[in-house]
């Protein structure tokens, strides 16, 4: 860039007619992957556990104003005009980050147009083409990225030789930024890529769990209810045979004998719908915190695993729905950015304490709805003592002394 002297020169200098010419191509490879069926559709950086360091990003930005800062004392109406151009791009970058990639191009291309807007008085316009290619390199495969930049370098490439008077700075520290930020784009999207993987893979066990659960179900019902059924039609039979012939007291016997064998069936039956509907706390503590931090919260779990292994089938399932219900409130109401759940074992006593970083308005005056009603009635179910505060954070302390017949393991 020209120097100080320079910089002033051009404040009334407008971008020529060329440049929107040559810019016109800068977007035309970003959308190229999107159109491919099989292109993988990538999380929005605006949305989910990506959008606090989106938004934390743009604290690298404010490097725009380093070259005004360094070349005062410079007119006021240039520090205005920097200032609205460093604002639009601000709301142009959130803008972009919480668009779907069809919709990318076109946002795109009025960062790299206000960029070079911004440079004819300010150097510090290299800034906001890395964050330009730090989004190519998370949405773009690297073949479509580097494409992408080349095209946006050759632009600049051309602009430095006819527009800005050979501004070799602005041309290198755009190159090297883009390069690096590129970089660090193309390996967000292969983590993330991975990530979608790895999900897809424990999708695909969740349902090949599902469809062997459902076969296990069959069997069971089937062990449980085939021969009972059988006995009963048998004996059904019989005893219509034996009313026939008039031998009551003998039809009376099968007809008693029947009763048993439809009660022991119904016993058999409850017991196991009461086993399918059997709730492991494990799972449901591993669903949730997927759950939470898909939401964008981070989830710090410490699971004794001494304390689940003392756990009835009941306790299990109570304190299984206990995390159930708290996430959901969490989702629903919740201001933090950080849930903290552990699961201790104080000799026979389980502590189980769920709190989020968030913080209650008034919470003297808060009135507990239906969810933490529930959570003290299913506590009370297992003989459970429940504590709950919001001040400073919300907090759930569940206390539960267990009846395990295994031996005190906090002991050993």
């Amino acid at each position: 860039m020209r120097s100080h002297n320079s910089m002033q020169n051009n404040t009334n200098a407008e971008p020529t007619t060329r440049i929107n010419e040559e810019v016109s191509n800068v977007g035309g490879l970003i959308n190229h992957e999107s159109e491919n069926n099989a292109a993988p559709v990538m999380p929005l950086l605006g949305s989910g556990r990506k959008k606090r360091w989106s938004y934390g990003s743009l604290f690298f930005s404010l490097f725009f104003f380093v070259p005004l800062i360094v070349s005062r004392p410079l007119h006021i109406e240039i520090w205005i005009i920097q200032t609205l151009g460093y604002i639009s791009f601000v709301a142009l970058y959130i803008k972009a980050i919480s668009q779907p990639v069809k919709a990318l191009p076109s946002y795109l291309i009025a960062m790299f147009l206000l960029s070079v807007g911004c440079s004819f008085q300010n150097p510090g316009g290299a800034t906001i083409v890395g964050f330009i290619a730090f989004i190519v390199g998370y949405y773009n495969s690297f073949k479509t990225g580097v494409a992408s930049i080349s095209i946006m370098m050759i632009v600049l490439f051309i602009l430095n030789f006819t527009v800005f008077e050979n501004a070799h700075f602005l041309l290198s520290a755009s190159l090297i930024n883009s390069l690096v930020l590129f970089g660090f784009g193309a390996m967000e999207r292969k983590e993330t890529l991975h990530g979608l993987k790895e999900n897809q893979q424990a999708e695909a066990l969740r349902v090949l769990s599902a469809i062997a659960e459902r076969e296990r179900i069959g069997r069971d019902l089937h062990d449980v209810a085939g021969h009972a059924l059988s006995s009963i039609s048998l004996k059904a039979q019989l005893a219509d045979k034996l009313i026939c012939k008039n031998r009551i007291t003998d039809a009376h016997r099968e007809v008693k004998a029947l009763a048993q064998l439809s009660q022991a069936l119904l016993s058999d039956i409850r017991q196991a719908v009461s086993d399918i509907k059997q709730l492991s706390l494990r799972d449901e503590i591993a669903k949730d915190k997927a759950l939470l931090e898909e939401n964008g919260l981070e989830v710090l779990a410490t699971i004794d695993d001494r304390a689940l292994m003392q756990l009835t089938s009941k306790q299990e399932n109570q304190l299984a729905l206990i995390v159930k219900e708290l996430t959901t409130n969490t989702l629903r109401y919740s201001k933090g950015k950080t849930v903290s759940l552990s699961l201790n074992l104080n000799r026979q006593t389980l502590i189980m304490t769920y709190q989020d970083d968030g913080v209650v308005d008034n919470s003297s005056s808060i009135e507990e709805g239906n969810g933490l009603v529930g959570v003290r009635e299913r506590a009370a179910s297992v003989n459970a003592d429940v504590s709950i505060s919001f001040h400073p954070h919300p907090a759930v302390c569940v206390q539960l002394i267990l009846d395990s017949q295994l031996p005190d393991m906090a002991a050993l």
